[in-house]
């Protein structure tokens, strides 16, 4: 019965501890402005240009892949991602 007794009180002398425990965490948050994309005259080859808050950090990655492409219209869909 001692035992019993022992490992509830174990049980929340741990709880208690945990509750008084304080800390802080130091987050930053950077709002840049809002990204462009500019692809009204691309060629066949060229990624559309996008520009975000005009900070290095703040570009995103962009690639492209051909997705279809049809020999009698000589016509490709092309898909676009944008990673940041």
């Amino acid at each position: 019965m001692k035992t019993v007794y022992l490992a509830l009180g174990l049980m929340m002398t741990g709880h208690a501890f945990a509750a008084s425990i304080t800390g802080s965490i130091g987050v930053k948050l950077t709002i840049y402005t809002q990204c462009s994309v500019e692809g009204s005259s691309l060629s066949a080859t060229q990624t559309p240009d996008i520009a975000c808050g005009g900070r290095p950090e703040a570009q995103p990655k962009v690639t492209q892949s051909s997705v279809i492409s049809d020999a009698n219209t000589k016509q490709e869909t092309r898909l676009v991602t944008v990673e940041w």
